[in-house]
């Protein structure tokens, strides 16, 4: 789910909407702090999540989730699902629920000072399914920049969806390509060190990474003939991003909303850019579709909607696409180094190094057999962490859905 648990109040910068989509009202206003309550109910048997968190001052990033609050959606048939604090400012149904559709739904607030907040009814909009998702190596900016695009396709025959959002989250395999089977460790300290090699007890080669999308992502239908998302860009990866070096997946969430919706993050994602929520300092306020019921005056931030959700996951790999070229760089520099066991000084950067764990062993070395250009050299060829252990980039257990 996306989330703006972390947006700041913002200000307007000029005209915000075009076309038939309706912009929500930005006011200028001065005020030390705002509530900030968001939350999107699927239409997907699951437990559903609401924040509730305050920003202070106005013109920080500074926010924090408010505690102890009371978090309930009520249906129009007169269902209640009420939600717990799973953390701070997070609340999560007490148990799964769906959206349903032909039934509205209206979330309620109250906070442990007494002010209840309750936001616009809402209905269950029309669910249209992702049909296609897929990778394509391309070039974008006219040529500028090469890598891989991530497209999806979409087609609803009734006309009825039109507004769309996309979340997605990528999962990335990573080999750490100077991996050894062998740890060096220290068999004694100075003034007499030794050093030895021994067999790696954990897993240290392959990892396994998943980044959450944190942009906001939308489309619409409006201006076509019919209500049809044909080759839309999710997700654009330059081919130099080592997060293709090997298998990639991807798991994109398409999410229908109405009007109101669309045009709140819309707003949202002209006022704070693509890049991040909180790439500039901001003064206003964005309102969105949650009032309080204690006092009319006060600031609410936020957004409550129900969405239907199909998603979709594709994997590839690196060779897949760029057979035979070489793989993007490593994030470090894996250059090999030989870190004697004591120095002139009378220290040992070998035992540092091992203690620390700062560089991971390769081989052992031999400079009369192996006479690499070092400065100086000891008894193992070694590497930059990250370079022998690729759990500095990731988990080494494998997530349940990954396939080879």
């Amino acid at each position: 789910m996306q989330t703006i648990k972390q947006i700041v109040v913002m200000l307007i910068m000029g005209l915000l909407m075009q076309n038939c989509i309706d912009p929500f009202e930005i006011e200028t206003t001065e005020f030390k702090s705002a509530l900030v309550i968001e939350g999107t109910i699927t239409d997907q048997l699951e437990t559903q999540r609401i924040l509730v968190s305050r920003t202070f001052p106005l013109d920080t990033v500074l926010m924090t989730g408010l505690s102890s609050a009371k978090v309930n959606v009520v249906d129009s048939n007169g269902g209640v699902f009420s939600f717990s604090e799973a953390s701070s400012g997070e609340y999560e149904s007490n148990s799964p629920f769906a959206a349903i559709s032909g039934v509205s739904y209206t979330l309620k607030v109250e906070t442990a000072d007494g002010n209840s907040y309750t936001s616009e009814e809402t209905a269950v909009p029309a669910k249209t399914n992702l049909d296609n998702l897929y990778a394509v190596r391309d070039f974008k900016d006219n040529g500028a920049e090469e890598g891989m695009f991530i497209y999806v396709d979409s087609y609803d025959a009734t006309g009825q969806s039109k507004y769309y959002r996309y979340e997605y989250e990528e999962t990335y395999k990573i080999i750490a390509p100077n991996w050894s089977a062998s740890d060096a460790y220290i068999v004694s300290p100075l003034p007499s060190p030794e050093v030895a090699t021994r067999s790696k007890t954990k897993e240290e080669q392959v990892a396994y990474n998943t980044v959450l999308s944190n942009s906001i992502i939308q489309e619409n239908t409006t201006d076509l003939g019919e209500d049809r998302i044909n080759k839309f860009p999710v997700r654009f990866i330059n081919r130099e991003n080592f997060i293709l070096s090997h298998r990639y997946s991807i798991l994109v969430k398409q999410f229908v909303q109405n009007r109101a919706a669309y045009s709140y993050y819309e707003t949202l994602q002209l006022l704070s850019g693509t890049e991040s929520l909180f790439s500039q300092r901001q003064s206003g306020f964005l309102e969105g579709n949650i009032k309080s019921d204690t006092n009319a005056d006060e600031d609410v931030v936020g957004f409550f909607q129900v969405s239907t959700v199909t998603e979709k996951r594709i994997f590839f790999n690196y060779t897949d696409f760029f057979p035979g070229e070489n793989l993007p760089k490593y994030p470090v520099d894996c250059t090999l180094v030989s870190p004697p066991i004591i120095n002139e000084a009378g220290a040992s950067p070998l035992l540092v190094a091992i203690e620390l764990e700062i560089l991971k062993y390769v081989e052992d070395y031999d400079q009369e057999t192996n006479p690499l250009s070092l400065s100086e050299f000891g008894p193992f060829l070694m590497v930059a962490a990250p370079c022998g252990n690729s759990t500095f980039y990731g988990s080494a257990e494998v997530p349940e859905f990954w396939v080879e």
